[in-house]
């Protein structure tokens, strides 16, 4: 029992990291209906972002805010000159310019820095809180966690309650509508891929502090599994791409604390493929109804 309450709160942890790439995710999918494979890269490229900034001796919270405005407004930029123009050109070449956009900042990060993984030199505060005899908790953890909690919580009271969150709501239930009642398209899309990318970069700098280690890759490693989160949560739903997100995290570490870790990479896919199958619109997702 007590393995097994270890091995849940260990897979919290490593769930927080992505339901905050899912959220991103979720966030793209709800308005423009696109899966943004480039999305894993913003995480990537934030953490590297931030450790760049901060070996400058530029203090930790300036490093932050720098990289987030910066992959940030990359990401605006990529969807104004390089996504907009395919909106018409149907589903497929979106998501080819995604996965060209994902290689490519993949090899820009080698060249610029380096194609070997990286130190994170700053880390959350570290320690270890014991729970009755034998659970362990590290603190860095726990701040993980809360950290996933107060952003979602700040997300969905923006989307609920701000005249933006009202009017990304609206382009995601009926864009041509909103479009009629005088809301900017444009914006809006520009302003939800901004949001994600955030999410993204505070992803990206969380798992560098929990591991102290960045790697080009490390995008496609969590951003695939972020993807299976946001699809098993329910693509679109704030709440439920955080679900997945804990519940992949948690499969994970339960796997790996009863001996099973050769199956640990590919659980994200099995979970991907069976919600495909059997419920497509996630465990918060709502059944759509099409007209043709």
């Amino acid at each position: 029992m007590y393995d097994f309450l270890q091995y849940l709160l260990d897979g919290l942890a490593i769930g927080s990291v992505y339901s905050l790439i899912a959220v991103g995710y979720s966030l793209v999918f709800g308005v423009l209906r696109m899966v943004n494979f480039a999305h894993g890269e913003f995480f990537m490229l934030g953490a590297y972002l931030f450790m760049f900034f901060f070996n400058l001796k530029i203090p930790l919270w300036i490093s932050f805010v720098l990289s987030a405005l910066f992959v940030g407004m990359l990401s605006v930029g990529m969807e104004r000159f390089l996504y907009k123009p395919l909106r018409k050109s149907g589903r497929f070449a979106p998501l080819i310019m995604a996965v060209g956009l994902s290689l490519f900042l993949q090899n820009f990060v080698q060249i610029i820095f380096s194609p070997n993984p990286q130190s994170f030199t700053v880390s959350l505060p570290e320690g270890i809180i014991q729970w009755g005899e034998d659970i362990l908790i590290r603190k860095k953890d726990i701040y993980i966690f809360a950290i996933t909690l107060v952003l979602t919580f700040v997300f969905d009271a923006f989307i609920r309650f701000t005249s933006f969150g009202r009017a990304i709501r609206a382009v995601s239930m009926h864009p041509q509508a909103a479009m009629l009642v005088g809301i900017p398209f444009n914006r809006i899309i520009s302003i939800t891929f901004f949001l994600g990318a955030v999410m993204a970069v505070v992803g990206g700098v969380m798992q560098g502090m929990s591991t102290n280690q960045i790697w080009p890759f490390m995008g496609v490693h969590s951003g695939l599994k972020a993807f299976a989160a946001a699809v098993l949560g329910g693509t679109g739903e704030l709440w439920g791409a955080v679900l997945g997100g804990f519940f992949i995290g948690i499969s994970e570490s339960l796997l790996v604390g009863y001996d099973l870790s050769m199956y640990k990479d590919g659980l994200a896919y099995l979970i991907l493929v069976v919600f495909l199958l059997y419920r497509p619109q996630g465990i918060l997702g709502k059944k759509l109804t099409v007209k043709v």
